[in-house]
């Protein structure tokens, strides 16, 4: 490996409760495999320096702080993904929420709100869910913080809701290529998280998209682990070392060295999550 530093801007790093995700994808590996303090060393191996550990619901917190409390290098945000908004406004008032989450944006490695946004693909609840993403983008704006959004089958009104917020900015995280998104996202100050799926072959649209549309300076790399593992792991277990592949595949696109990709997508990360410090 080099000895340039890389950075999974966006990984799920508890996995309790994700058992019957993981059992069928363990490929003769254990459990134990997948905890978190051997996650973190395997990232640091493989020169992943830093991470970012995502929430997605607000029963979350107390792990999400405990787990970057015992990691200098890895960060942390606070979020309701988007399969959760019904669960939390029947289980919450906002303003119960909004004390759960002033308390969590106080802390130093808190640096982002996330993931929050719109998803179509399972969920109805689409009022629910506009709701809990525009009072999430308003609590970014309060305690400035970016985002990392969540948007499947709902673009268009992603969108709608980012620009009734100007101020905000952050990562489409396991942004797709999608050539129209991808040109009205250019016209914002938000960054495209380029996670695993980009090394799958059928993806050409996308790979197209990376190489011609998307400058560097608007890129980070992801893994979204335990999901979507990049190739050669695809259909196995993801974690944050195997964001390293991802780095090799835009490297290829662009036709530059992995040491590029790794400084300028670093340097977007520490840019974009300015609470987030060496």
């Amino acid at each position: 490996m080099t000895s340039v530093i890389f950075v999974d801007s966006h990984c799920h790093l508890d996995l309790s409760g994700f058992e019957e995700f993981l059992k069928p994808r363990l490929a003769g590996k254990t459990l134990e495999y997948y905890n978190v303090d051997l996650l973190v060393d395997r990232a640091f191996q493989a020169d992943v320096k830093y991470m970012l550990n995502i929430g997605t619901h607000l029963s979350d917190v107390d792990k999400l702080t405990e787990i970057s409390d015992k990691f200098s290098n890895v960060f942390r945000s606070i979020g309701i993904h988007p399969e959760y908004a019904k669960e939390h406004c029947e289980k919450f008032s906002f303003d119960e929420m909004r004390e759960i989450f002033q308390r969590c944006c106080g802390l130093d490695k808190t640096v982002a709100i996330g993931e929050i946004g719109l998803d179509y693909h399972v969920s109805n609840d689409v009022e629910q869910q506009k709701k809990i993403f525009s009072f999430q983008l308003e609590l970014a704006e309060e305690f400035n913080l970016p985002v990392s959004i969540h948007s499947r089958d709902a673009w268009a009104d992603t969108m709608e809701i980012l620009e009734a917020h100007p101020k905000v900015t952050g990562v489409i995280h396991c942004f797709s290529g999608e050539k129209e998104f991808a040109e009205k996202v250019l016209n914002t100050s938000f960054y495209f998280g380029i996670g695993g799926t980009l090394t799958f072959k059928k993806n050409t649209i996308f790979q197209e998209t990376v190489r011609d549309i998307l400058s560097l300076d608007r890129i980070l790399i992801e893994t979204d682990s335990p999901f979507l593992a990049p190739v050669p792991f695809r259909g196995k277990l993801n974690e944050p070392s195997f964001v390293v592949h991802v780095a090799e595949k835009i490297a290829e696109l662009k036709n530059i060295s992995i040491d590029q990709i790794a400084n300028q997508t670093s340097r977007n990360f520490f840019e974009l999550f300015n609470k987030a410090k060496f």
